[in-house]
């Protein structure tokens, strides 16, 4: 970390441990759209943002650079684990890396049946973020569930255009159905979790599997997920302007350098919203917030309520897309991943 990073993350962490009514009304003074619905801190947070550059207004490299600051201005802090492993795993083509984390807690022999597991797609529109950015949360996600946690660094488009994402997801599925015992994991207590792409990844995984005849997860966390290729439903419209951390040009964005193909929208690597027997899907939790995403998850959740499937959504209004990284310096995003990972834990 640099000095310039190291000195704005210390001014973030000391301007959101103010008391929440200072922050909104620090916020009121600077923010350019209302926001008066959000948590205040967040709101001073946005505020703070309004006229930088994001991701898709620099060339690729710095945008992926400055996805990488971000995560690290706001995460929560490196924890210990009782080991971490870094794993090449066999996809079309090449390996990709798979980060192995086992929780602190589980010092020495695993239970008789094995540890539970999480398989973990990192968010960023397919395009920026990477497992080495997703560290600190993963490593965060193990200790807070007692689950080894299996971070995938899927290849990132516009190198690796849709649905190579989807596939290298599905492969690390395949790879750890077949070395959960080896690894002293428990096959019957794996699940998949990702945010925004990643969340997608984690609703693609679920599919396919059946699809394959592969081991189900026994749980499906999507994190505000993209549970649709496309973005014309009436949040996108809605939350669309600037009013949180995603935006329709950043989406458009993401869109162009992931799918290529535009026949591709109907495939469901693509657009798992758009298949239509989710019958037999696992439990799933699905997670939104005020977010141009919102509507997709929710829709998503609707139609596996309707195939039988048990759905829990856990819904955020006072959160913006990309909370899952800002629980270091944001109170009300750290007391939201607690309840996620708690409801996770519970589960497997």
């Amino acid at each position: 970390m640099s000095l310039q990073e190291k000195i704005e993350r210390t001014s973030v962490r000391a301007m959101m441990a103010l008391p929440a009514a200072v922050t909104g009304r620090l916020a009121g003074l600077v923010e350019k759209v209302d926001r008066s619905t959000l948590d205040p801190r967040l709101r001073l947070l946005l505020a703070l943002s309004d006229g930088r550059k994001g991701f898709h207004e620099l060339p690729l490299p710095k945008g992926r650079a400055l996805y990488g600051q971000m995560i690290r201005m706001l995460d929560v802090p490196e924890e210990a684990v009782a080991e971490v492993r870094d794993i090449q795993v066999p996809v079309e083509g090449d390996d990709i890396l798979v980060r192995l984390y086992r929780p602190k807690d589980r010092v020495g022999p695993a239970p008789a049946g094995g540890l539970p597991a999480i398989l973990f797609c990192h968010g960023g529109g397919f395009t920026i973020g990477s497992a080495r950015e997703y560290d600190r949360l993963c490593r965060h996600i193990a200790n807070a569930t007692g689950a080894v946690v299996l971070n995938v660094d899927y290849r990132l488009a516009p190198e690796h255009p849709a649905p190579t994402a989807a596939d290298d997801a599905v492969a690390a599925w395949r790879w750890l159905t077949e070395q959960a015992r080896d690894l002293g994991i428990d096959p019957e207590r794996m699940a998949v979790m990702g945010d925004s792409a990643g969340g997608c990844l984690s609703l693609v995984i679920a599919q396919q599997a059946a699809l394959a005849g592969l081991p189900l997860p026994k749980l499906v966390v999507a994190v505000y997920p993209k549970a649709d290729g496309a973005t014309d439903m009436p949040s996108a419209a809605q939350l669309g302007g600037g009013q949180g951390g995603l935006d329709k040009d950043m989406i458009q964005w993401f869109h162009t350098h992931y799918v290529q193909d535009e026949n591709l929208l109907a495939d469901y690597r693509v657009s798992p919203l758009r298949n239509p027997d989710l019958a037999g899907q696992p439990a799933t939790l699905m997670i939104t917030a005020t977010d141009p995403l919102r509507d997709e998850g929710l829709a998503y959740g609707d139609r596996l309520k309707q195939a039988g499937v048990s759905v829990l959504n856990l819904d955020y209004p006072e959160l913006v897309h990309g909370f899952i990284t800002m629980g270091g310096a944001l109170p009300a995003a750290r007391k939201a991943v607690a309840a996620i990972l708690r409801h996770t834990r519970e589960r497997l």
